[in-house]
């Protein structure tokens, strides 16, 4: 799995989530849910499967979305990362953009597209 940088593009987080579901089987499934049940976490399977190979790639133990968080997220967590540390997890989000029909109707696009978010490990936090 190649981990994503500042220079990858929407594609290649694409390439990357694709290449990922492909890991993703049916048993492991079943397992990340029971995790996620267990310690309460609301984060699809695919998600969590996603940032666990990069915390494996990079050394990192814990679990997904416990132990790594968003910047905002460990301010909310009470912690701070911090100065100088940098991002090495990504998650992704799919957004789904709405357009405007000619008689002014929102509605949504048949299209998706990922927005990469960026973590950090408990080991860059204090």
């Amino acid at each position: 799995m190649v981990l994503l940088t500042k220079e990858k593009t929407k594609q290649d987080l694409r390439a990357q989530w694709n290449e990922t579901k492909k890991l993703l089987t049916e048993g492991k499934i079943k397992e990340i849910e029971a995790i996620s049940r267990e310690h309460g976490l609301n984060v699809s399977a695919m998600s969590y499967f996603f940032v666990s190979l990069q915390m494996k790639s990079l050394g990192y133990d814990g679990i997904p979305y416990l132990d790594c968080k968003t910047f905002q997220g460990w301010k909310a967590s009470g912690f701070n990362v911090c100065k100088g540390e940098h991002s090495h997890i990504s998650g992704v989000t799919w957004i789904r953009p709405t357009y405007k029909t000619d008689s002014g109707d929102v509605e949504d696009s048949d299209y998706m597209f990922p927005k990469e978010y960026h973590l950090f490990h408990r080991s860059q936090v204090k």
